[in-house]
């Protein structure tokens, strides 16, 4: 019999999130805990975009509707967009996508070929409008929250820029020890009126992914009909633990969008040139890649994952002071930690933080208190012994910058 949990019932047994009737189907609400585990995300891949010389910016969640039909959404896109709200004579939609914004941004004054590339990152939120039986859990819903990044580069960058986008990616994939294939998404030649442009400029892109994909020795399979409507991409499709498959990184080289927008940068000679745009994301949707971490690692998240990194069990009401002195001492360290000062048992408190999946678990109590110790359990259940506090610090400081 299958033991392993959906990440609906894991999401609900550690309180990382939950469904609302009020507010709606499709619109998942993050607890503090599941809170933790986003924020966690995000700085983790702010902190390597910004290594990679990406720019932060940010923008609202809705648009005109003008700005939907230049980029061609409201043209192909229409049918998974919320429909236009009218308000004092304006017509605004909830942004089905944010590289139209990111376009407007680069577009606020000219650009020379010395700056490029112009490379944009930021973490929001997109909106689709799915059937409501589409929608399941963190894997389909109607906020779409993205590290969507947009790359504006010249053609000769364009190689390079998806290279260090591979790489990211990469990091992301051994960090998270995950196995993974690469998809290249192209558009099917016989259905051309689902997408922008013209054939030559998309034999032209595809072929060009093929190439940098063949010159860095990457193994790819190619798949007609699964590119977006601006362009070809490249899907990381993930197996977690359960041997589920997930779509989840993406890179697009798109020449249509720059067309559309009439975007353009000087260059040595001062005439104008057409970037090439490639948009990026490495977790693809938080929502989802939340989903599919959840079964993964079954809700045991590894130390640097882990809302609730320790747990602090004073055996009896007399212990509490110094099991929350302890606990300031770790969280002044950074270390993410909970004092489980219920009037239970010790035993009962040692069940709560091992079905809570808490990665380490600290006992005071007498001879700790006497000794300046704390004893550590696992949430496996394994006894570490009595350890200085500042010994178990380095250990548990070292874990997170290890990702172990």
């Amino acid at each position: 019999m299958n033991s392993n949990k959906s990440h609906q019932e894991i999401g609900r047994e550690l309180d990382l999130f939950t469904f609302s009737d009020l507010v709606g189907s499709g619109l998942p609400l993050f607890t503090p805990k599941g809170t933790v585990l986003r924020k966690t995300l995000q700085n983790y891949i702010e902190d390597i975009l910004e290594d990679a010389g990406y720019e932060f910016v940010s923008i609202p969640h809705i648009g005109r509707k003008k700005l939907y039909e230049v980029s061609g959404h409201l043209e192909k896109f229409s049918e998974d967009m919320f429909p236009a709200m009218e308000s004092k004579g304006r017509e605004y939609i909830l942004k089905p996508s944010n590289c139209p914004h990111h376009i407007q941004i680069f577009a606020r004054y000219p650009h020379s070929y010395r700056e490029m590339p112009v490379r944009l990152a930021e973490t929001t939120t997109q909106y689709r409008s799915e059937q409501s039986g589409e929608l399941e859990g963190l894997t389909r819903v109607l906020g779409i929250t993205l590290d969507d990044s947009h790359v504006f580069a010249r053609p000769d960058q364009i190689k390079e820029e998806f290279r260090i986008a591979l790489e990211i990616n990469k990091k992301m994939l051994d960090d998270f020890k995950l196995d993974y294939w690469i998809r290249l998404s192209c558009w099917d030649p016989d259905n051309k009126n689902k997408y922008l442009g013209d054939e030559k400029h998309w034999e032209e892109t595809q072929k060009l992914m093929e190439e940098i994909l063949n010159e860095l020795k990457i193994e790819y399979k190619k798949v007609l009909g699964e590119a977006a409507f601006y362009g070809p991409k490249m899907d990381l499709m993930i197996k977690d633990s359960l041997s589920k498959e997930w779509q989840l990184s993406t890179i697009q080289v798109d020449f249509n969008l720059p067309e559309r927008f009439d975007l353009t940068y000087i260059d040595a000679n001062g005439q104008k040139k057409r970037p090439i745009i490639l948009h990026r994301a490495t977790f693809g949707s938080y929502e989802r890649f939340i989903a599919m971490i959840i079964e993964h690692f079954q809700g045991a998240f590894p130390v640097w994952l882990s809302p609730i990194q320790v747990a602090i069990l004073p055996i009896s009401d007399k212990h509490l002071d110094q099991a929350k002195k302890i606990a300031d001492e770790l969280r002044k360290k950074g270390v993410r930690t909970q004092v489980l000062n219920k009037s239970d048992t010790l035993q009962a408190k040692i069940r709560e933080a091992t079905l809570q999946k808490m990665p380490y678990l600290g006992i005071i109590g007498d001879s700790e208190i006497e000794e300046r110790s704390i004893s550590i359990r696992t949430r496996e259940g394994e006894d570490q012994g009595k350890m200085d506090l500042s010994q178990f610090l380095k250990r548990v400081i070292t874990e997170i910058e290890k990702k172990v």
